[in-house]
């Protein structure tokens, strides 16, 4: 029977209590994340949990990982870093509403993802009790989000042993977690710090931070010539994707094959991220010819040539924003980003909230996330750029050249502006709205 003052079904011979943890298959989430879990979790999680329940993870993850870094500075160190986490945050609520679900500890274990991030966090050297600290802290997290859950969903007067029940599910197997977490750490620890790459990955992080080093001895430990002139690279692979690390070490060591570099530098960064670098005897390479890659879902960003060790470091930190802009969600037309076509954008989006009110300031109507807002950005910009030229636009936008006049005419009739007014700021707000896209359109 139903209660008017209590809207939850009552138990009784006719409406017998749900099996324990059921609940948790009710549970839904927003849907603005991709997941970023392994593809075999996702499927496994998707065929048990459901593609609702999963969502719900998967905002819990997002969450749990943004909380963590927030509280603890450790674990911050831009997309890559909070990818890294999200994975283990994630992956940790799957398994911990599989348990509850199953019933059975004994199926349930640190995931592969979470220690992967294990594994990063001991090459970054995150001292072991903080992460411990953080597991904890994530942990209670999830199982107050799950409580709160099993309090408003399960039916009286099951709700109190239910709740019980997964409450002393969850604490054991954060235990077990928290112990393989330990345990993963301390031997990648060992592994890491007698390694010839742990040396190659600190002396890399030393020149990247500006400290002082000398160039042949740097060269010497690097194998990589560092007083010649160097384009970097950042490859990484989406949330989510198949594949390994050492995956995505292979890829990054065939795209610059047959380029006509010298030497190449690849140095592993984070669970799903390496780092570049190509070494080029000469200044004319501007774009070097780049191996498609030959696995779903990997990105690559790629800065200017610059020389020397300040080069090294420059060309590396333009690469680096490059693909920041791109994980942020920025639409990419393709897996390559060039930095410098993206610089400008790079520069305007250092703080996302003022670039978002100066595209909706300067573009007015135009900055709305439409598809005729775009056509109509694409034509002023296309105008804008051939010198306010009606025919070579045309040409460019494989259109008659009435359409690009009646288009721009559309424009300064809805907005109220003459285009050669703040011309620079106009074309500014335009290259912003392409390049972040819905980051800064209304």
């Amino acid at each position: 029977m139903v209660s008017r003052d209590n809207p939850r079904r009552m138990v009784s011979r006719d409406n017998p209590p749900e099996p324990a943890g059921q609940w948790v298959l009710k549970l839904s989430g927003s849907g603005r994340h991709a997941p970023a879990s392994h593809a075999p979790l996702i499927a496994a999680a998707t065929e048990t949990l459901g593609s609702e329940a999963l969502a719900w993870a998967v905002d819990m993850g997002h969450e749990m990982a943004s909380t963590i870094i927030a509280e603890m500075p450790d674990f911050s160190g831009g997309e890559e870093a909070f990818q890294t986490l999200r994975m283990g945050t994630e992956s940790s609520t799957i398994h911990g509403m599989l348990l509850l679900v199953s019933n059975d500890l004994v199926t349930v274990r640190a995931s592969e993802e979470a220690l992967e991030g294990d594994r990063d966090f001991a090459r970054r050297k995150i001292p072991l009790d903080h992460v411990l600290r953080g597991i904890r802290f994530g942990h209670s997290i999830m199982s107050r989000a799950l409580l709160e859950a099993a309090s408003t969903t399960v039916e009286e007067p099951m709700r109190t042993a239910e709740m019980k029940r997964s409450s002393e599910l969850l604490f054991a197997y954060i235990d077990d977690f928290a112990s393989s977490m330990a345990t993963e750490y301390l031997a990648e620890h060992d592994r890491w710090v007698t390694s010839a790459a742990a040396e190659r990955a600190e002396l890399v992080r030393s020149i990247l931070d500006g400290d002082p080093v000398s160039a042949p001895k740097a060269s010497a430990t690097l194998g990589y010539p560092l007083d010649r002139h160097h384009v970097a690279l950042v490859v990484w692979r989406d949330p989510g994707s198949v594949g390994t690390l050492s995956d995505l070490q292979r890829v990054a060591s065939r795209l610059l094959e047959g380029s006509g570099c010298s030497a190449t530098l690849v140095v592993p960064f984070g669970a799903s991220s390496v780092w570049v670098w190509s070494s080029w005897c000469s200044r004319n390479v501007q774009r070097p010819s780049l191996v498609a890659p030959d696995a779903p879902g990997v990105n690559v960003a790629v800065g200017t040539l610059a020389t020397g060790v300040d080069g090294f470091r420059q060309s590396h930190h333009e690469a680096a924003q490059a693909a920041e802009l791109i994980r942020g969600g920025a639409p990419a037309p393709a897996w390559l980003t060039w930095y410098a076509d993206v610089e400008l954008a790079v520069l305007l989006s250092r703080d996302p909230a003022l670039a978002r009110a100066f595209v909706s300031r300067e573009l007015g109507q135009l900055a709305q996330n439409t598809q005729a807002a775009a056509e109509l950005r694409e034509t002023v910009a296309a105008y804008l750029a051939c010198d306010r030229s009606l025919a070579r636009a045309a040409d460019i936008l494989h259109v008659a050249r009435n359409t690009v006049a009646y288009r721009v005419k559309k424009v300064e009739q809805e907005t109220g502006r003459d285009l050669r007014d703040r011309r620079l700021e106009y074309e500014c707000a335009l290259r912003l709205a392409q390049a972040l896209g819905p980051a800064v359109l209304a």
